[in-house]
Formats: C-alpha cells, structure tokens, sequence
C-alpha cells in the first residue's frame, strides 16, 4: 500500500470556498446527501475517479487499481472530534478499502483510516505524500472467518467506522467494537474527507467502469470539545475493549516492531478473573524478552509451559525458555533442560543451536561442533548454524571441516541474499579455500551482490583457473558464475564478449528463466533484429518457464514492437501489467504501442510524467525516441534533456540526445556529449560515432584515431572499419583502403552483429567501387561498347610482338585522329591490305599508345604465349 500512496495520491484540486478555509469550528454537523446545500463533500470527476451523490449516498468510484482517491469537504477544519460514518464497499471482485482522511492539512498530510473489503483496518500518518503506518492491517472486530465472508467482500453490507481524535488520542471504533486506540500528536487538525483506495482487480480483470465504489449512507462530526471527550471517555474508561481485540492489535503493533506499545495492549486485555491463553503468555514472553524485562519474561513463559509443552505454543515456549536461559548465561541449566528437551522436539533446529551455544560456552567444542551441525541438517536454510559450526571447528584445528562448513553456510546465505553475513566468512573462505574454486566462485558472488565489481571479476577468473585445474580444460563452468561474469561485462558495455557466457550458461541451465531471459534480451540489444530464431527461441523458453513474471512479458512486447505487431505486444503489455502495474517500464511500451498505432499524441501523454513517476527517465527518454522517429529533434532534445537532469549518468540518454544533435547539425554540442558519455562507459559504438561527427567538423586525423580506438576495443565492430574506410577515402589512402576492404571480405561469410549481411554486403560494395574508380580507369570499344578497366598513371609498358592473334574481347588500339579504341572483335572488321586495324570512321591505322591497354595484352601474352615469343 506504502508504494501506491506515494504514487497515486491525487484528489480533488479545483475547490470552491465560501467560507475561511482556516476556521478550527466547534460544530456537530450531520450530512444530508438529499439536499445539496447540506452535503459539504466536493463531487466532480477527474481521470481516476468520480464523486457524486446518488440515492441519498456520496458514492466514489475509482476508475483503476493502484489507486487512492477522495472527496473532500473543504468548509472547516477540526482538531477534537469524532467522526462517525456507515458505508459499503463494492470491490467488484478485486481488493479494496474505504475510509477517512481526518486532520487534512494538505492533499499529502493528513491521518487515512481505511477497512478492507477483506475484513481489516489500518491506520496512517501521511506526511508531505509519504505514508508512515501507525497501525498496519489488523483483523476487524468480529470478522467472520474466511469462508464466511461475503462474494463481494467485508463491506457488501454497510459497516459504520467511528473516528475519536481527542488531543494526541486516536480511538478507532468499527461496527460499535473497540478496535484500536494509539498516541500520535504529529496533526492537531485539519479537514474531512471520504477516501476510496483499489489495490487489485478480479481475477478476470476489470470488467465495469469502475474498478471499486464506496458508498457513504451517512456521515457526521462533533468537534465539540465537551462532547468529544465524553465519547473518548466512553470508549477508553467506562466500555471494556474485548481481549481479542487488545490481543489483535498487540499482534500488528509487534509485527511492526513496536514491543512496547504490543505488550501494553496485552496486559490491558488481562482484566481481573481473564483466563490468558498460551498464545497470548508466548507473545508477552517475548516481547518483554525484547525489552529486555527478563524476569518478566521468564514469568510469562513459565506460565506458557505450565499450560502443557503437548501444543505448539507450548513446545515455542519451551524453546523461549531456553533462548531466555541463553542470554542470561545460564547455560548449565540451559543444557539440563535442553537434553530432555530433546525428547520433545527431536526436529527443532533452534534447540540444537542453543544447545551448541550452551556447549561452546562450556569449552566442550566437540560437542558443540555436533550441535551446529545437526541445527543445520535440520535447517539448510539457517546459514549461521553452518557458521558456528565452522568456528568451532577452525578452533579444534580442523581446516577441512570447517572449509566445508563456511561453504555451507555461504550457499546458504546467498540462497537468502543475506549479503552481510555472507561477508563475514569471505575472509575465512579465502583464507581455507585458497586453491578451492568454490570458496573462490562464494566471494566472487559476494562483492558481486555489494557491487565492488573489481573484486567480482577477479574472483571469478581464480574460480575458472582453480575449476579447470582441478576438472580439466575442457570442463564448462559453473553456470552462475559464467552468468554473473557476462552481466560483469554488460556493466561495461561490452556486449558481444558477454554473448558466448550467456550462451553457456543457458545451455548448461536450459530451464533457468532468469538465463534465458537476459540471453534473449542481449541478442535483441545486439542485433535489433526482432526476427532472430535464437532471439525468438529464448524468449519462448523465458515466457513459458516464467509465466507470471511481469518483466519477461514486458520485453516479449518490446521484442513485438519492433516487428510492428501490435496486437501482439498489446497481449503481452496486459499480461505484464497484472503482475508488475503502471511501472515506467510498461508505460514506456504503452507508448510505443500507440505511437505505432497512429497516435502520437496519446503516446506522449502516456509517457508524460515527473521525476517521482519516472525516478530513472526511461519515459521520458522513450518520448525523446519518438519524436526523433516523428523527425521533431527540437522537441526530442527537451525531453532527452529532462531524462538527463533525472540520471545525468546515463550512457543510453547521452547516446540518443547526441544522435539527436547530430541531426540538429549541432557537431560540437554533440561531440561534447559523446565525449561524456565514452568517458562514462567506453564503447566501440560511442567511438565510431565520436568519429563521425569528427568527419563532419573536418577533423580527419581525430576521426582516424577514434575509429582505431574503437577497432582496438573491438576489431570486429564493422562500423568503426566502414567509418575508417570513408576516411581513407576522402583522405586518398588507397593501399590502407584496400586493408580495410580485406577485413570486412573476412567478415562477409559470418556476417556480424553490429551490421547485417546484407547491409555489409551493401557498403561494402560501395567501398569497392570508390576503391576501383581511384585506381582504374574505363576505356570502351567505340563500336561495340564493350569496356576494359586499366590502371591509372601506369609507368611506361615495354613494346610487346605478338605471334598469335589475342581473343575478341582485348582491344586493338586507339585511332591516332579521332581518340577512337576498337576491340579487336570490331577492328578485324576493316583491315588494310598489309592486315593493320583501321579506325572504322577514320580509316587510319590504330595504335596501341595507352599504357592501360598495353598493359592489358602484355599481361593476356604472359599468361598464354610461352617465354620468348614476346620479344
């Protein structure tokens, strides 16, 4: 709920006040919802909601879940008062909750009080929009059990809530039973209003205009201050407050870890000639245990025990006698009691620990090194038994018993994310396991997880060598480490090196989602092909084996629309928000959809948002997306500019707004932001493009480097070679040209990942062509047209005898007059008498006096003339 409040508050804006918004009046005003003058609450509609009277009942319906929602009533504020209320709820098959907002200073300062259609309560402190509990979800009074509750929730029929806030006192009152009370001076007063929050639909989804209503039948407050102490009087002096109630809310109050104020409600509820159950004995024990009041403690779980060890509050309380014994170093007794305790709970890991503690302390370390390690056979969840057991065991001098230990407890403590204490042996793992590639792999997951990525990487690569050392050259890894190390690698940028380590790490784990997952969402951030078989197989695989993960889905409809199959996505956006909400993440594939749907508008309404709604910028970065794709750089820049003051660090943002730039014809801003951005994360794709916008401000020697820098991080990212190639070009480098064209030839067979086949085979050719065009020259029959490519500014070609006749397609020479070449196919045509060529137009005796076309028979006679015939 915390979550929702601070995302959603929204509530009525527009308010027309007649009187001094400011009066604290003393009042007692009871809401006619039959006359309009008599209603006070504001009713209007907004995106989220409406407000408006019907059947003489102010009904709020919100429109979506996540959400809370009010009307106010803007007339007067109250300090003192009690609020009295009856209203039903209509969840329409989903969860919701209604209530009051009391003490209303503002729209995000005020106490909410609100009963659930599940049959709870809760109260809450909103200040400046974030929510402090000050009474989380109890139990209504007499609420009926699960099965018994109505289809359509707690509150089908009207329930009444009575609100008492008498100076720092907050009574809460529902369906005439005491249901709470709490001391809170954080808002001495302020305004009304009737809330309506959602949290869930039906299972089906939402399938009215509404996802909940609440309706108020009725409604009335007293601030007279005579008047409101008499009731608080009532409720707190003269009306006795049933003990489950009491015990109910000592039960939230020590779920929220205020043992104080849970042990003060338990001993209310103990009135004179009360009959305390084991349940309640149990929990006074331990909260006075927490408080630190031991022999109070002790007297309360006594009496647990003397009640009978045969039911399961009974054998807790034998347990909470031990951990009582424990702490205060009791530990003689702590064992006598213990071992007998055995007999009774043979499967309690916490015995055996406590027993282990007992014997440790009485230096019997073999005993205590059993005891921790049957606690940990009984629990393989409970790392710190494994621990314990390995310090013993590091103390009796057995190194190999306790490496094997600290690995337990350290597969444990990863098991539970408990990244602390798994911190507290990384030492004593390295230290014992220095030639062990698990103690190693441990650590390495380790500072992983606390994002000291130096330590992670190092720690990964002695895991391999130790691992191949000891399995062979051929083993294949550990999969999570060879995952871990291709996300250590994404952190860099460098996406291609991490490809082979997710492949094997999918392969090796086929039925991992998480594996797949990520091994699909890098091919589709290398390639951007959405058509990807391997890309398509990956997802299929992370879809089916994680069938309720919100984020899975999410990026099966980005992986949608990028095929433009919209309905598609659609699906998968409507999947993705049941499980994750209106996250930035979906919001910004919303967008898209409707962007590619012919609403550009709706698009950037949908992403349209502050920095508390888009805490990382994707949405408005993706706005900045598609006004690039709508040709609106100006726009474009602004909202690229906005996700930058939200995460002026991010590579992605900086990318985009310099391609944006670019487009601007702004070179030197963008060169900035590129610099920045290579600064950040260097990457062989911020290089080539640093490189290009080098080119365009004329700086060819700059643009060289960066494109050799980017070849030195990856030699084959082919943009960086065609960028360097047009360098070569425009700089006349032919030889260096023609290097580059033998590098891209080498990757033409395998394609490559930055640039397709086709594509590759497109530029490719182009650089071929300028390559030629400098080097070669065209000379053409004038009859026939047939052409011939010959060297430029060839040396002088030695004089050539020819003693048999070269094929048709080789030239015959060049007409002396008229500039005019034949092939000798044409100039066979018109012979002199003496067999000489003659010029078709000119009839004069052709001449071979281009060096290119000599070239070409000398090269045609060496070929196929044997030595000496050419003289």
């Amino acid at each position: 709920m915390f979550g929702i409040l601070r995302r959603i508050l929204q509530g009525s804006k527009a308010r027309k006040r007649e009187i001094d918004p400011d009066a604290l009046i003393s009042e007692k005003w009871t809401a006619d919802f039959s006359k309009p003058q008599d209603r006070r609450f504001f009713c209007g509609s907004e995106a989220a909601y409406d407000a408006y009277i019907q059947r003489n009942a102010l009904v709020l319906g919100l429109r979506k879940t996540n959400c809370l929602s009010w009307a106010e009533d803007p007339l007067y504020r109250y300090g003192d008062q009690v609020i009295e209320g009856r209203f039903c709820l209509k969840p329409y098959g989903g969860y919701a909750a209604a209530g009051f907002m009391f003490r209303m200073v503002d729209e995000g300062t005020c106490y909410l009080v609100l009963v659930s259609s599940k049959g709870y309560f809760r109260l809450d402190l909103l200040r400046n929009g974030t929510p402090l509990p000050l009474i989380g979800w109890t139990e209504v009074p007499d609420r009926p059990s699960a099965p018994d509750l109505p289809a359509d929730g707690f509150m089908a029929e009207s329930a009444s809530l009575m609100v008492i806030a008498f100076g720092d006192h907050l009574v809460l009152v529902i369906n005439s039973r005491w249901a709470a009370e709490i001391h809170d001076s954080s808002i001495p007063s302020g305004r009304l209003s009737f809330a309506l929050a959602s949290y869930e639909t039906a299972a089906g989804g939402q399938s009215g205009i509404y996802a909940a209503e609440a309706l108020l039948e009725a409604f009335s407050v007293d601030s007279r201050v005579e008047e409101v102490e008499r009731i608080y009087r009532k409720w707190t002096e003269e009306t006795d407050a049933a003990p489950s109630s009491r015990r109910r809310l000592a039960e939230t109050f020590a779920a929220m870890g205020q043992a104080s104020a849970a042990l003060v409600q338990l001993k209310k509820g103990w009135a004179p000639g009360y009959r305390r159950t084991q349940g309640e004995l149990l929990l006074a024990g331990r909260l006075a245990l927490g408080l630190g009041l031991q022999d109070e403690a002790e007297d309360h779980i006594d009496a647990c025990i003397a009640e009978g060890t045969e039911t399961p509050e009974g054998r807790e309380g034998f347990i909470e006698k031990l951990k009582l014994l424990c702490a205060a170093g009791r530990y003689t007794e702590l064992i006598e009691r213990g071992n007998r305790a055995v007999g009774i709970l043979p499967d309690n890991p916490t015995l055996r620990t406590l027993l282990g503690h007992a014997f440790f302390e009485g230096r019997d370390y073999e005993a205590a090194a059993a005891a921790y390690d049957r606690a940990f056979e009984l629990d393989e969840t409970e790392g710190l038994s494994a621990k314990n057991a390995a310090n013993v065991y590091e103390l009796l001098e057995q190194k190999e018993e306790a490496l094997n230990r600290y690995l337990k407890a350290g597969r444990a403590f990863l098991a539970a994310d408990n990244y602390g204490d798994l911190g507290t042996i990384v030492p004593r793992l390295l230290s014992l396991g220095s030639d062990s590639w698990e103690a190693h792999g441990l650590a390495g997951k380790w500072a992983f997880g606390i994002e000291d990525w130096k330590m992670a990487a190092a720690e990964f690569a002695a895991a391999k060598r130790q691992r191949r050392a000891i399995m062979g050259k051929d083993d294949p890894g550990d999969p999570a480490i060879l995952f871990l190390q291709a996300l250590l690698l994404l952190r860099e940028g460098k996406r291609r090196k991490a490809l082979p380590l997710l492949e094997a790490a999918a392969a090796l784990e086929p039925d991992y989602p998480l594996f797949r997952f990520k091994l699909a969402e890098n091919r589709f951030l290398l390639s951007g092909n959405p058509r990807d078989p391997k890309l398509l197989a990956d997802l299929d695989a992370a879809l089916k084996l994680s069938p309720e993960d919100g984020w899975v889905a999410n990026f099966a409809a980005q992986v949608a629309l990028s095929r433009g199959d919209t309905e598609e996505a659609a699906d998968h956006l409507e999947r993705a928000g049941r499980f994750l909400g209106e996250v930035p993440a979906i919001r910004v594939n919303r967008g898209i959809l409707s962007y590619l749907r012919g609403f550009p508008d709706q698009a950037l309404e949908i992403l349209a948002s502050g920095p508390a709604e888009d805490p990382g910028g994707i949405m408005a970065n993706c706005a900045g997306n598609l006004l690039v794709r709508s040709g609106r750089y100006e726009e474009a820049d602004e909202y690229y500019r906005k996700a930058l003051s939200i995460a002026p660090a991010n590579v992605e943002y900086l990318s985009n707004r310099a391609s944006c730039l670019i487009e601007l014809g702004l070179f030197g801003e963008a060169d900035e932001v590129l610099t920045r951005a290579y600064s950040l994360a260097p990457d062989a794709g911020i290089i080539e493009r640093i490189a290009y916008v080098a080119i365009k401000k004329g700086e060819y020697q700059r643009a060289e480097a960066a494109c050799r820098t980017a070849l030195d991080t990856d030699g084959r990212y082919t943009p960086a070679l065609l960028s360097l190639g047009w360098i070569y070009v425009n700089s006349h480098r032919w030889d260096d040209l023609a290097e580059i064209i033998r590098r891209l030839e080498a990757l033409l067979p395998e394609g490559n990942l930055a640039t397709g086949p086709e594509e590759l085979r497109i530029r490719l050719e182009e650089l071929r062509s300028r390559l030629e065009n400098a080097l070669t020259r065209t000379v053409s029959c004038g009859s026939c047209g047939r052409t011939w490519r010959v060297p430029r500014n060839l040396p002088p070609v030695k004089s050539i005898r020819l003693f048999a006749m070269p094929p048709d397609e080789l030239p015959a020479g060049t007409c002396p007059q008229c500039g005019k070449t034949y092939c000798i196919g044409c100039a066979k045509k018109n012979l002199d008498p003496e067999g000489r060529f003659l010029c078709v137009r000119c009839g004069v005796s052709l001449k071979l006096i281009d060096n290119g076309l000599k070239k070409l028979l000398s090269d045609w006679a060496a070929g196929t003339i044997p030595a000496g015939k050419t003289d």
